[in-house]
Formats: structure tokens, sequence, C-alpha cells
């Protein structure tokens, strides 16, 4: 693995493997166990410019984090609005964190349909807008893209190009078309030619599960980096293993400490229903825990998860 520190903007990030924003599975007690481990820089997940300036609970949840953490996070914004967009970058709710991500890559229809998210993929104009708008804030401007709307597209260069020109101190690339949304293998060609047609850090994301798909990754792309999602979640010390890092967690260990943050960020029945979509991650491909994933989905209570846990694994 290809490990460096990278310069974003006039921020130091120690290392070259992100987290990606994953809304439902990144938050707070995910962010702080990554970064934990290891993680060069979190991203929360995407929150509503909007929504945010009009002081949406939801979004004032996303964005929790520990003192310290937000020295390793970036914030992810979305919106169509330039004014919204740069409002939040000045707002209160953004102060502590130094990076803020725009996403111009979600593929889900209701963000979509609103004219965000990677429907700007389509209007490199307003997208241009948008990026200059949020560097007017001071803030360090990155953005999130895709590599086009449908099979065939390859807007990666032109839009690493643009973003670079209106100020943007970083691009990640999921190597998928709108389409794709989260299956099918990256297209690295359109990102390596995205990264050699600029001089800001390109981070590649898409399909990185194991060691052997990051170093696949950066080969075929000659990026700077690369943006961890699922794979962080199905195996949580993957990041130990591209770090070529000890850790001295079990598995156990560590769904018993997500289990307790989760506790600081919602009241005890609901953290024991988000942790459910968790479970399939966790559990993939292990053997004789049918029964135990059946009892976990059906917990009522945070205590009655990590009994499980403790009795069965």
């Amino acid at each position: 693995m290809q490990l460096k520190a990278l310069t974003v903007g006039n921020t130091q990030v120690k290392n070259n493997i992100f987290l990606a924003p994953m809304a439902g599975y990144t938050d707070y007690s995910i962010r702080k166990l990554q970064l934990s481990l290891g993680i060069g820089l979190a991203f929360t997940e995407l929150v509503s410019a909007k929504g945010l300036m009009y002081g949406s609970k939801k979004s004032n949840q996303i964005l929790l984090y520990s003192k310290g953490d937000e020295k390793s996070t970036a914030a992810q914004i979305f919106g169509a609005d330039p004014y919204y967009l740069r409002a939040a970058c000045e707002s209160e709710y953004l102060a502590p964190f130094n990076i803020v991500d725009i996403n111009m890559g979600c593929p889900v229809p209701k963000v979509f349909k609103n004219g965000e998210g990677s429907a700007l993929l389509t209007d490199i104009n307003k997208a241009e807008n948008i990026i200059k708008e949020c560097v007017k804030s001071g803030k360090i401007i990155t953005v999130k893209i895709r590599t086009g709307q449908k099979k065939g597209d390859d807007i990666a260069t032109d839009f690493a190009k643009m973003a670079e020109n209106a100020g943007a101190s970083l691009i990640t690339i999921h190597g998928r078309v709108r389409e794709e949304y989260y299956s099918g293998e990256p297209d690295f060609n359109a990102i390596e030619k995205a990264k050699k047609a600029v001089k800001i850090p390109v981070i590649a994301n898409g399909g990185i599960f194991t060691k052997e798909d990051a170093e696949n990754m950066l080969d075929k792309t000659g990026a700077d980096g690369v943006m961890l999602a699922r794979g962080a979640i199905a195996n949580p010390f993957l990041i130990c293993e591209l770090l070529g890092a000890e850790y001295d967690l079990t598995l156990k260990e560590y769904i018993k400490k997500h289990v307790l943050l989760m506790t600081e960020i919602y009241a005890d029945r609901r953290a024991s229903l988000e942790f459910r979509k968790f479970t399939p991650y966790y559990f993939k491909g292990m053997t004789g825990v049918k029964d135990l994933k059946l009892a976990l989905v059906q917990a009522e209570s945070t205590a009655q998860i990590i009994e499980l846990i403790d009795k069965g694994l």
C-alpha cells in the first residue's frame, strides 16, 4: 500500500486512507472508531445545506463529533443553491470543521430529483458556481463526484479541472456512474485521466474491500489515496491492514464499543434499532451465527445486544 501524508488546502492529513460519507452508516460512532484505528480523514454523512440553515435537528446530530476529532473530520453538505451552500459553510454549525466537502455524486432519487448530488454532474456551470461561492467562505473546499450519469459517460476529467480552477483543494471520484449505484467494477481509466489532468489530490473510491483492492485501485489510477466505504463497515480492521498496523481489538470488543458509542447519539431504543443494519456486515461469511443474527435484529435494547454478543461471539 502506497502510504503518504496529504496536504489539503492548508491542512496536513496524516495518511491517504479516507472514510467515505455513507448516509445512515458513518455517524459519530463509526467515525470515532475508525479514526481511533488510523483513518486519515473521515467524512460525515451528507447534510442538507438548506436543512442546516433552517435548524434541522437531524443535521446537527449528523455533525456530532468528539473534541479533537474535528481536525480529522470533513463535513459533507449537499444542495443546489449556491447561496445556502455558502451560508452553511459560514455557519456556526460547520465552524468546528476546517474541511467542507460538497456532494456532487449522491445517486439517491430524492436527492437527484431536487437537482442535487449527482444531478449536478449534468450542469457543470452551476457546479462551478457552487464551488466558487463555498470557497469564498474561507473553508477548505473538497468535492465528491461520480464518473457520470450513465454507462459510457466520462465527465470526471472535465469536472476535476473545473473544480481545481474554481478553488477546490481535493476531489474524490467514485469510479461508477449514477445508474450503477454501488455495483460493478470501478472505471479505473476515468479516474486515471482525471488524476493526470489536475494538480490537486485525487482520491479514488469504489469497490475497495481488501488490501489487494486498494493496491489495485492505486496502481491502475495513480490516485493520491483511497476512500473506504462499505469495505470499512464489513471489515472494521481494513484500515489497519492497509496501514500495516497492529490492533488489539477483537471484533467482539469493536462491536460492543460501537453499540455503547451509539447511545451517546441516540436514546437506547433508537440505538438498538440503528444497530440492526450493521448486523449483515459484521457477520457476513461467518458460519454458525444464524441464530445470533436473528436475535440481534430482534433485540430491544443495547444491553440485550451486548449480552447476545458476549454469549454468541
